[in-house]
């Protein structure tokens, strides 16, 4: 018994031993270094009421649905509205072999992220509509899975397939971006700062852009990237961000950009099938006429 006590006490003493040797006090982690939150802007943006002015004028502007878009109609409503109150029509192209008959009779044409390709065929009947002055707007998302290039491509401008980001100032979100580097034009008339959210840049000829601390995320390099790009004849607008034409995004110029981008689709100098067959039809006749004189 006093063995195993000896035992015991021995095993007692080397824990003990070993404790002491080993013990450097309780650990005391040192302070987290955390960001400096006050030096980022993240200021949560309102819509601004603005005062429209425009004539009014009566057409067609159709809408494509036959390449499986993916968006929502409802979604639109704000765009929409607008170009009613503009006394024009929104019809959606539900069939694309009626392209070219729909094409003929619009003012304006809007496609918006399709899943399913555009023919060759397609594209050109689209290209002939805007060399007849109609305009094109195309929109389109990254998180939208979508073939949006297969049109944009034949008009020199490319989707790129990424998402731009700014982690110094932003609406809330480091997606969420400012944006206040506008080309003068129509489309950027009266805008001093606007915010697009989950915007994909877009090659072209730019006429939104970024500033200096925005990032893709293919190359994770800063620099300034177009947001929105539009053709040499004005005819064709291309924009990477869909969500800033909806309610409640429609915040701080958002409005106003929306206001110029119906009166873009709205312009007059769209010359239908109809009427230069018109016209041709006409001239002809003057040609005949002075021939029996």
């Amino acid at each position: 018994m006093k063995k195993i006590e000896f035992i015991a006490s021995v095993i007692a003493v080397i824990f003990l031993a070993q404790l002491l040797f080993f013990y450097r006090g309780i650990y005391s982690p040192p302070p987290a270094n955390l960001p400096d939150f006050m030096s980022i802007n993240i200021n949560s943006s309102k819509p601004i009421d603005i005062e429209e002015n425009f004539t009014k004028g009566s057409g067609t502007v159709l809408v494509d649905l036959s390449h499986r878009n993916n968006f929502s109609e409802g979604n639109m409503n704000l765009l929409f509205s607008k170009l009613m109150a503009r006394g024009y029509d929104v019809d959606y192209l539900r069939e694309s072999t009626n392209l070219p008959t729909n094409l003929s009779n619009s003012s304006g044409f809007v496609v918006i992220s399709p899943k399913s390709l555009f023919s060759k065929d397609e594209v050109k009947s689209v290209k002939e509509f805007t060399e007849r002055g109609g305009k094109l707007l195309m929109l389109s998302e990254p998180i939208l899975d979508n073939e949006i290039n297969s049109l944009a491509t034949g008009f020199g401008i490319l989707f790129r397939n990424d998402y731009l980001y700014n982690l110094k100032e932003n609406d809330g979100n480091f997606k969420y971006i400012y944006l206040t580097e506008f080309k003068e034009n129509n489309i950027t008339r009266g805008l001093h700062k606007i915010v697009f959210y989950t915007s994909s840049s877009v090659f072209g000829d730019g006429i939104i852009v970024t500033n200096n601390d925005t990032y893709s995320s293919n190359s994770g390099e800063k620099g300034r990237y177009s947001v929105a790009v539009m053709t040499e004849d004005s005819h064709t607008l291309a924009i990477g961000d869909i969500t800033f034409l909806t309610e409640p995004y429609n915040v701080m110029d958002n409005n106003r950009l929306i206001n110029n981008i119906a009166d873009f689709l709205v312009s007059s100098d769209f010359k239908s099938l109809k009427a230069e067959v018109n016209t041709t039809t006409a001239a002809n006749m003057s040609n005949v006429s002075s021939l029996k004189k």
